[in-house]
């Protein structure tokens, strides 16, 4: 098993967690496979509950990462699965989802999905006109 915090490459790369904090020892091919095995298991139940398309990707932690869409980002260490919402603390911070459990996880990523699917659906740009006219200069 990697020793490693479940959020600890996401902390690290976001500066929170200083690196040599949360580095093991090189995954071995086991848990690289172990991750992607996890993670692939998660795709197939947002496909075919959800109706959600995603990829996997192995890390070179050993974990691995199922992008779901557009600031979206799963991350199994092929043991617990943890990603950032698309809502924000009250302080303003990403908020950390850990979850251990494949449906639950699936689960609260479907939601998170449909909340950011949304959010880019009713955020529709100005007509083109518009958006010309902002950049056009005097005839």
């Amino acid at each position: 098993m990697n020793a490693i915090p479940p959020w600890g490459d996401f902390m690290s790369r976001r500066g929170g967690v200083s690196p040599s904090h949360t580095r093991a020892a090189a995954p071995s091919a086991d848990t690289e496979s172990q991750a992607v095995t996890r993670a692939t298991d998660l795709t197939i139940v947002l496909s075919e509950v959800y109706g959600i398309s995603a990829d996997v990707h192995a890390l070179r932690s050993g974990n691995a990462v199922v992008s779901l869409y557009h600031g979206l980002l799963a991350y199994t260490d092929g043991e617990r699965f943890w990603w950032t919402g698309p809502r924000l603390s009250d302080s303003g911070a990403p908020v950390l989802s850990p979850e251990l459990t494949l449906p639950a996880a699936a689960e609260q990523l479907a939601e998170h999905y449909a909340t950011l699917r949304d959010r880019n659906l009713t955020a529709t740009p100005p007509p083109a006109d518009e958006r010309m006219t902002d950049h056009a200069g005097p005839v």
